[in-house]
């Protein structure tokens, strides 16, 4: 784009010079040529105006009048009387300016002047015709020069150019990096090369990552199938252990003996089934193995089922469990074994960031016209609202992922693998819904999900 704008002002600026030289060079020409014709002619001239020879003087004169510059010849005597002028009256129209005076002397005697009043309109014709020569001449010349230097540019530039272009454009339909042949060593040979080594490079990289992914897939699956057995191998000896710890606490009672012991093993053991229950069931949430079985229940009686359990952890921490409907209805079709895990997550939780507090299960329809409503389908909505520490923006973020609490010190603090909201979330989205969040830092926050009131029974019992 720079070139072209670069030959024009090149070539504008050498027709300038060269016409400014040239009028210079003219012009001084014009001068040096009408002082040779007058040093010519000053002795023809004088000796007829000596001798009074006015036939020869008119000779002279007519002759002087045959060159195109001159337009006027004026003869003065020596007391400066004008005696003769060619032709007659041309001195009123003549240019005062651009005459040119030779004193006549003969033998030593002055005897009068010779007035040349001449005109470069000759030269100006001549170099006018001869400039438009040299105008039309770098006219050609710069569009030639133009014309060669887009073939070029064509030829060097544009072909690898273009060739970079159709690989990149096969890229974007085909989403495969293609390289480019060029066998040119010059400066754009060099930028392909480079261009060719990075998609190369790509290539390796993209297998690499494909094999790292491979790599990383099996190792999952393999992680999670070892979760799934070692929670497995864990609970057989652990419900045994817990049994044992129950009868042994029984004999205590009877014998009137300290229980607490017993009290501490046993509670220590429900803690860790708890636990590899939850890793038991993400592994087969992250396996796609979690099966939803449809069926129609008792809501009323599942959620007063789901307080009875979370009620002695509520109290333990001072706090109060209240149970609110709102026109919730009687029976819900769904999954009511994982609509209960998913109510003990979360009122687990609440129990466990609130103390001296309340923790509040409301259940409300959902008007079919509403968002929440599905496809214009009656829902129930189920919210479980606390007292507690509350939740900040920036700890929402990482709040449903897994192996995740709040922050550092919750874990410390709390207890808890961090899989509960994780687990919760991804069997609530199995059931059609979502878990959302709303919370105030150090005033309570409320987890909330909306349920369709008949899930159908070809709903995805396969997980995700």
């Amino acid at each position: 784009m720079i070139l072209v704008p670069s030959i024009i002002v090149m070539a504008t600026i050498s027709v300038a010079a060269y016409s400014y030289f040239k009028i210079k060079a003219a012009e001084k020409e014009l001068v040096e040529k009408i002082e040779t014709i007058s040093q010519v002619h000053v002795l023809v001239v004088a000796h007829p105006l000596w001798t009074l020879d006015f036939e020869s003087l008119n000779r002279s004169m007519r002759t002087l009048a045959l060159y195109p510059e001159i337009v006027c010849v004026v003869v003065n005597e020596s007391d400066s009387t004008e005696i003769y002028q060619w032709p007659v009256g041309c001195i009123a129209t003549s240019d005062p300016a651009k005459v040119l005076t030779n004193e006549l002397v003969l033998d030593k005697q002055f005897v009068g002047k010779l007035d040349l009043y001449y005109t470069n309109r000759p030269v100006w014709e001549a170099l006018k015709r001869e400039l438009l020569t040299v105008a039309l001449f770098s006219v050609l010349f710069v569009g030639f020069t133009l014309f060669v230097a887009y073939l070029t540019l064509q030829y060097i530039v544009g072909r690898p150019i273009q060739r970079l272009n159709t690989s990149i454009m096969r890229a974007e339909q085909s989403n495969r990096l293609e390289t480019v042949s060029w066998p040119a060593q010059d400066e754009l040979g060099n930028v392909i090369s480079a261009y060719n080594s990075l998609i190369n490079q790509i290539d390796q990289n993209t297998r690499d990552l494909v094999t790292a992914r491979q790599q990383a897939e099996t190792a999952a699956h393999t992680k999670s199938r070892f979760l799934a057995n070692m929670s497995h191998e864990l609970r057989t000896p652990l419900n045994a252990v817990i049994g044992i710890t129950e009868m042994l606490r029984e004999e205590a009672e009877e014998e009137q003996n300290d229980t607490e012991p017993y009290d501490r093993v046993a509670m220590s053991g429900r803690h860790l089934l708890m636990l590899i229950d939850d890793i038991l069931d993400f592994s087969k949430l992250e396996a796609g193995k979690v099966a939803i079985a449809i069926e129609e229940f008792d809501l009323a009686e599942l959620l007063e089922e789901v307080c009875v359990t979370i009620r002695p952890m509520a109290h333990k921490g001072g706090n109060e469990l209240q149970l609110i409907y709102h026109g919730s209805p009687v029976y819900l079709s769904s999954d009511p074994f994982r609509l209960r895990q998913i109510l003990i997550n979360l009122l687990s939780n609440a129990c466990k960031f609130t103390q001296n507090g309340q923790i509040f299960l409301e259940i409300a329809e959902v008007a079919r016209d509403s968002k929440a409503a599905k496809d214009g389908n009656a829902a129930v909505r189920f919210s479980v609202r606390d007292t507690g520490i509350g939740i900040s923006d920036e700890q929402r973020e990482r709040l449903f992922s897994d192996f995740s609490q709040a922050d550092d010190s919750t874990t410390r603090q709390y207890g808890g693998t961090g899989l509960g909201l994780a687990i919760s979330q991804r069997l609530c989205e199995l059931l059609g819904g979502e878990i959302l969040l709303e919370s105030t830092l150090g005033k309570g926050s409320e987890f909330s999900f909306c349920l369709q009131t008949e899930l159908p029974q070809s709903a995805d019992t396969s997980g995700h």
